[in-house]
């Protein structure tokens, strides 16, 4: 079953610790007099602030959030840390990511403890004045995770990025494999090494071999696949799946601008069945991630013959929160799970390229594909460009519960015209703000950019031609970090990079903000 990034919740435990003293005096920290240095009235303030707590749980917790009930623990002034507090703090200790806690002066050492016992990162409660930075010193300092806002809704991001981090921890790939299981022979920058990307992502991964991937494409034959031959259960599509896929085709071409639309239906159709069966096997595998090495599998020539490309396939399933990457990238497939997750927006990727003029500022070609001259004809600003292109476009770029946008389709292959791809018009979104992510291959670095969208180009084109030109900061310095993390880039609509640094954070990457 595929289980989205975006379908998991985060299981946070509310505590509230109150402070009730025993006995009525004065002294260095009882500030109150008369009736308010009671016993009773410590109990009636303590139960209004976990009234309150709750309250405020009520009003702002969103929906990825899975709240348990909100539990509460007196804490006296005999200093005691009692055995049965934390046997129900951590009563159902697998079902609880994190812990939210409410509490105060001379409560902190309940909270230590209960850190170093669970194991689970500690969420502070905002409002809780100089005590915040009190507790998160002694956790920080204890090697402890923890997390602390000052307002609701910066409390919300910290909660969402440990919900990414969550996310991506249970994620599962699944990878076509050729020549190894690792990289394509021709995307040597993704990560060096699968098992560091689980040691220090959590994620994992599961094969499928791209010979026995190319024979699923039809159904299944009298004596079985010619790979497989003999085996009647291998997962290829039937002839429901083949109709389920020239639907979607036909539907695919009735979306499209009637002014974009170069492509055949059978082509489309062909595009369609890729994305059917690769659906099929996410399911089959448990996988909520796909990637292909596209040129291994290319230099096969089963591609050419069969008549499609899986461009169309990646655009399909990131549309649905689903990442889906070329050429065996994990690298901006990590990217992409975590931009998803922290958006709920559809990122896409591309290849990247720093925008250059010349001293009489005439744009320097980056490839024939590209017509630059008349796309940036009327940006008059030509500093700390960059440009992103790709043939699997997305069109579900603000919101993945959004309408698709408008889009064109067209093919990729130019002699036989086969391989359906989306083109989209980044024209309509210019002053779009952007954030950019990817990771070095080492998996020790993590690029985190931003940048505006200026222009775009490529609409009417095929093959890999459609791109963005955006505006970074700094072009140079991006360009550096570019040089550490390599060549594709994920993009999402919106401002996502203090939640990113804290991902980098969490995961103990260098964070290189650009």
């Amino acid at each position: 079953m595929i289980k989205r990034c975006l379908d998991v919740k985060l299981n946070v435990q509310p505590l509230c610790f109150g402070l009730v003293h025993k006995f009525a005096y004065e002294g260095p920290c009882r500030f109150s007099s008369g009736d308010a240095l009671t016993n009773e009235y410590d109990k009636i303030a303590a139960q209004q602030v976990f009234s309150d707590f709750k309250d405020d749980l009520a009003k702002n917790i969103p929906d990825f959030v899975e709240l348990r009930e909100p539990l509460y623990f007196e804490c006296n002034d005999d200093w005691l840390l009692p055995q049965e507090n934390f046997d129900q703090m951590m009563k159902d200790l697998g079902e609880i990511d994190v812990y939210l806690i409410h509490s105060g002066i001379a409560r902190e050492r309940q909270i230590i403890e209960l850190a170093e016992r669970s194991k689970k990162p500690i969420l502070l409660s905002p409002r809780l004045g100089c005590m915040i930075t009190s507790i998160t010193a002694s956790l920080y300092s204890r090697g402890l995770e923890t997390y602390a806002a000052n307002t609701w809704s910066d409390l919300i991001k910290e909660m969402n990025v440990l919900r990414t981090k969550k996310a991506v921890q249970n994620a599962n790939v699944l990878a076509g494999v050729r020549f190894n299981s690792n990289t394509s022979y021709a995307c040597n920058d993704s990560f060096i090494s699968l098992p560091k990307v689980t040691e220090v992502f959590g994620t994992h991964f599961r094969y499928v071999n791209l010979h026995e991937f190319f024979d699923y494409i039809h159904p299944l034959p009298e004596g079985g696949n010619y790979t497989t031959p003999g085996r009647m259960d291998t997962p290829n599509l039937t002839d429901e799946d083949v109709k389920k896929a020239e639907s979607l085709a036909d539907e695919l071409i009735g979306g499209a601008e009637p002014d974009n639309l170069d492509i055949e239906r059978t082509y489309v159709i062909n595009s369609c069945k890729i994305y059917v069966l690769v659906e099929k096997l996410l399911n089959l595998y448990d996988c909520n991630g796909f990637t292909f090495p596209c040129p291994d599998a290319c230099s096969t020539m089963r591609m050419n013959k069969e008549e499609f490309t899986f461009c169309l396939n990646h655009s399909l399933l990131t549309e649905q929160g689903i990442p889906s990457t070329c050429d065996s990238d994990i690298n901006s497939m990590m990217a992409m799970f975590m931009l998803t997750t922290l958006s709920d927006k559809a990122p896409s990727l591309g290849n990247a390229w720093p925008v250059l003029f010349d001293d009489s500022g005439n744009v320097i070609p980056i490839s024939s594909r590209f017509d630059l001259e008349n796309d940036l004809a009327n940006v008059t600003d030509h500093s700390n460009l960059y440009l992103v292109d790709h043939s699997s476009q997305i069109r579900k770029k603000k919101g993945i519960c959004c309408e698709p946008s408008k889009y064109g389709l067209r093919h990729f292959a130019f002699d036989k015209k086969f391989g359906a791809v989306f083109r989209y018009d980044f024209n309509q979104d210019v002053g779009q703000k952007i954030t950019i992510c990817r990771f070095s291959p080492d998996c020790r670095k993590m690029l985190i950019g931003t940048g505006t969208v200026v222009c775009g180009g490529g609409y009417y084109t095929d093959n890999c031609n459609n791109y963005v030109i955006f505006r970074v900061n700094d072009q140079k310095k991006f360009y550096q970090a570019h040089k550490y993390t390599g060549n594709h880039l994920a993009l999402a609509y919106g401002d996502y990079v203090e939640e990113l640094k804290l991902l980098a954070d969490a995961f103990g990457l260098e964070a290189l903000m650009v």
